[in-house]
């Protein structure tokens, strides 16, 4: 018995190196453009309530991921975005990452939690509130450093847009795009 789990040790500890050749990007992050699809600050009624109509506010995006394995990795994305009537959101979210790797394209699926902070001077509760987000996308290399990715997801936010009323949840679609630089291999 003890041979057998000598031998069974010793085969294993020979093939960690063979599972250690598995060449893929460790870390990674992107900078690009984003679009957020949401609720418009600078569209409210006679109360100061938001009126409900939506607009889609241009913003920049910065995703940095950490993958452990070639299929599952950790990332974080930061956007900031101009929501209308003055007032600026800086989202950030923390979530999980499953790719499927292939020389042409990279696409994944992603989830996460983070929170978001609108600033401005207005009524609407602003400052921090809790937001998830879920989506998928898609990186495709250009060389072994750089890659363009596109990438979809649905953002939801916990937040006041009526100053009488509580918080509710408000959802919305980003579309974003950018180059990005592989750091360590």
């Amino acid at each position: 018995m003890v041979k057998i789990a000598a031998v069974v040790v010793l085969v294993f500890l020979c093939a960690i190196p063979v599972m250690a050749q598995d060449d893929y990007p460790r870390i990674q992050t992107s900078l690009g453009y984003a679009n957020l699809n949401l609720l418009d600050f600078g569209s409210v009624n006679f109360d100061g309530s938001l009126t409900g109509a939506t607009k889609h506010s241009s913003g920049f995006a910065n995703e940095t991921g950490f993958n452990f394995t070639r299929s599952l990795g950790v990332n974080n994305y930061m956007g900031i975005y101009g929501l209308g009537g003055n007032v600026t959101m800086i989202a950030d979210f923390i979530g999980g990452k499953a790719m499927y790797r292939t020389q042409r394209a990279v696409p994944y699926a992603l989830a996460g939690i983070g929170f978001a902070y609108l600033t401005s001077g207005g009524l609407y509760g602003y400052g921090s509130s809790f937001a998830t987000r879920w989506g998928g996308g898609v990186d495709i290399p250009l060389n072994d450093s750089l890659a363009w990715k596109v990438e979809v997801s649905r953002m939801g936010f916990h937040l006041q847009t009526n100053p009488l009323a509580g918080a509710s949840w408000v959802y919305g679609t980003n579309i974003s795009t950018g180059i990005v630089f592989t750091i360590a291999n």
